[in-house]
């Protein structure tokens, strides 16, 4: 993962592992629809991040294992008066400040009548991609169009009957025919080229799905050109939002 080596290269291996191994599970368990693991884990990130904080900020961080200060104003205050990036003093820590008050304070641990977890979940998972992002941008020592790009691929639609972990893509919904699946897929990613849709689908006639996508694109619901290369169009992408508010509504 670039964004891994990016950070790394940024602390150290320790500080990189806990922060892209905190965020994996916090993504993962949020399109596994654990919202409440998915907030647990957001305190991993906080805490990974913090450290990642500290050591550009001071010079060095806590060592995993040794507890942190307690977050409050005061440590948002001893960031903000040093020296250093106006996003590691101010931005990055009031963003972490957020996803920990949620995680501590709302339905997590506490009882009530209608549990935020979902909301919450969300707002924390949209969260830790930013923070995740600025790291990135800050960090990133690839020109200007790759670092966009990775940024893209970080804070990217999401979207719920989507599985991705390392170099595997599914749809884990049920029912869609292969022209549903496609548009769904190319509405997550927003580009992927013929050969990639058939791998992710194994569908088993490459032949036929490189038909399917003719007929997709002479509907004007995705651009495919010549090299392979398949990109979604918003005439395709509110039929894909349609198909997944029907599988929604009736699963």
């Amino acid at each position: 993962m670039r964004a891994y080596n990016i950070i790394e290269s940024a602390s150290d291996q320790i500080v990189a592992k806990e922060i892209i191994q905190s965020f994996q599970e916090i993504e993962k368990n949020y399109f596994l629809k654990s919202w409440k693991v998915s907030e647990l884990d957001a305190g991993h990130f906080v805490e990974a991040i913090r450290r990642f904080l500290e050591l550009k900020l001071f010079g060095n961080y806590t060592p995993i294992g040794t507890n942190l200060p307690n977050f409050n104003e005061v440590v948002l205050k001893r960031y903000e008066s040093a020296t250093g990036d106006e996003s590691y003093r101010i931005l990055i820590p009031r963003t972490l400040f957020v996803i920990y008050s949620i995680r501590n304070k709302r339905g997590v641990g506490h009882l009530a009548l209608i549990k935020p977890n979902k909301i919450d979940a969300s707002l924390i998972l949209s969260s830790a991609k930013w923070v995740l992002a600025e790291l990135v941008r800050l960090n990133s020592t690839y020109g200007i169009h790759e670092s966009e790009e990775l940024i893209d691929e970080i804070i990217e639609r999401n979207i719920e009957g989507i599985w991705e972990t390392g170099s595997i893509k599914r749809v884990l919904i049920d029912g869609l025919s292969l022209q549903e699946q496609i548009l769904v897929l190319l509405f997550n990613f927003s580009t992927l080229d013929d050969r990639e849709l058939f791998d992710i689908i194994e569908n088993g006639n490459y032949t036929y799905l490189k038909k399917i996508l003719k007929s997709l694109h002479s509907k004007r619901l995705i651009e495919y050109n010549k090299s392979g290369n398949c990109l979604i169009s918003p005439k395709g992408s509110a039929i894909a939002n349609k198909i997944l508010e029907n599988k929604r509504n009736y699963s």
